[in-house]
């Protein structure tokens, strides 16, 4: 017994000192993106799905993956798992699939991090969703669409050098399920806002012109579901255009109206 305590004293004596841990090592708050990813990604493996697209930034690392008709998209931060995306889910029956979109990033708010764009297939249409990392390390979306400009709102392009994006809707209201609209929207300052800039008149006049050579050929054929629905998108986008408009407000004793 006395010569086991001996050796176990010569041992933990010969022993290497361990370094002295420095003070802000404690103060050191969240998880490693990357090796938090690692093991997520083990798992999902683990489970039969195969991983596919991976980008990383600095302070996140976003993936997605998919098992048959499973398919995923997680986002990682400093706060661990920070964004799960599912299909299928109860809630959206009409997903068909989830991953990360191909091509440019965009940079809202020009921190040098890329955001996360996220493709979304839909029957008939792929939607993109537009969500942002911040430096400690939230998930926050984007865009969000405002409700005066349609049901159903679908992002189908993202401008990766501008904060602007194509919006489209459905037409509130129509008796036809597919008129649709496409709207041009973009930022300003904190809020967004249909685009009247001088390229997104373009898109607006191009969108109606279409549309009223294809309500005069539907009309000519006797086809009326075409002519209902074209003319409730003909009849929208007016309405749309007709909202960016200045409104004159009444003038008060001593004030000009504005």
């Amino acid at each position: 017994m006395r010569s086991l305590f001996v050796t176990c004293a010569v041992v933990i004596g010969c022993a290497k000192p361990e370094p002295v841990q420095d003070p802000l090592d404690y103060l050191r708050i969240g998880v490693d993106p990357r090796e938090e990813a690692i093991a997520v990604i083990e798992d999902l493996r683990r489970h039969g799905y195969t991983i596919g697209r991976r980008i990383e930034e600095s302070g996140y690392v976003a993936f997605d993956a998919s098992s048959g008709r499973d398919s995923t998209v997680r986002v990682v931060t400093t706060r661990g798992p920070s964004l799960s995306l599912q299909v299928p889910d109860v809630r959206w029956p009409e997903r068909q699939w989830v991953k990360l979109a191909p091509g440019p990033r965009p940079d809202f708010d020009r921190d040098e991090r890329r955001d996360v764009v996220v493709a979304i297939r839909e029957p008939e249409r792929t939607c993109l969703a537009w969500v942002q990392v911040s430096s400690d390390g939230f998930v926050a979306e984007v865009f969000r669409s405002k409700r005066e400009w349609g049901d159903s709102p679908c992002v189908v392009e993202v401008d990766p050098n501008w904060p602007r994006l194509l919006l489209e809707v459905s037409v509130p209201g129509a008796t036809s399920p597919d008129a649709r609209v496409r709207v041009p929207v973009r930022a300003t300052a904190r809020s967004w806002a249909l685009d009247d800039s001088p390229s997104a008149i373009v898109h607006w006049d191009r969108q109606i012109e279409r549309r009223k050579q294809a309500l005069e050929e539907a009309t000519k054929r006797g086809d009326a579901l075409s002519s209902d629905r074209l003319s409730s998108e003909l009849d929208w986008l007016d309405q749309l255009r007709k909202a960016k408009e200045p409104v004159l407000e009444p003038a008060g004793d001593g004030e000009e109206a504005r």
